[in-house]
C-alpha cells in the first residue's frame, strides 16, 4: 500500500463525481487539490484539501473552507473571536472556524484516510454545507464580509 493508492483513488471518485478540481505537488510530495463551490449567485468560496504523503495504509487529510469570512474592519477582532468560539461550541461539528492573522475566518478540519476515498468526499461535501450556513451567521454577527 502506498500514497498513489490512496491519491488514485481519491483521483478516481472526484472523476466519477464529476468534481473539477485542480491538483498540485506541493512541498514533501503531498498533494494540495482546489475547488469551488457557491455560496451564493455572487459568491463562492475556495475549498483546500492536503492529502499527506505517506507509504503506510492511510494518510492525514486537512480540509480547508477558504474565506468563508473576511473582516472589513480588524478592530472586530474580539468580536469576531468571540463569535468564532460560540460558533465552534454549537454550530461547526468537527470542524473548527479559525482567524487568521489577514482577518480571514477559514473553516477547517483534520482526519485520516485510507483507500477507500468516500469518507474524505463526503467531508468535504458536508463541510461545504456548514461552511455555506457560516457564512451569512458570521455576515450578521461582524458585518459584510470584505470583497478579496
Amino acid at each position: 500500500m502506498n500514497m498513489s493508492v490512496i491519491k488514485q483513488a481519491f483521483d478516481e471518485l472526484l472523476q466519477r463525481k464529476e468534481l473539477p478540481a485542480q491538483h498540485m505537488e506541493i512541498e514533501g510530495g503531498h498533494h494540495l487539490y482546489s475547488f469551488q463551490f457557491t455560496v451564493t449567485p455572487t459568491q463562492a468560496l475556495m475549498v483546500e484539501v492536503i492529502l499527506q504523503h505517506t507509504d503506510a495504509p492511510y494518510a492525514d487529510a486537512q480540509v480547508v473552507y477558504r474565506h468563508v469570512h473576511m473582516l472589513a474592519d480588524y478592530s472586530k477582532r474580539a468580536k469576531a473571536l468571540e463569535t468564532i468560539n460560540e460558533l465552534n461550541e454549537m454550530k461547526t461539528g468537527y470542524y473548527s472556524l479559525y482567524l487568521a492573522g489577514d482577518g480571514e475566518i477559514f473553516l477547517r478540519t483534520l482526519m485520516r484516510v485510507g483507500v477507500d476515498p468516500q469518507p474524505l468526499y463526503e467531508t468535504i461535501v458536508y463541510g461545504s454545507g456548514i461552511a455555506k450556513d457560516l457564512t451569512s451567521e458570521l455576515a450578521t454577527a461582524l458585518g459584510k464580509s470584505e470583497e478579496r
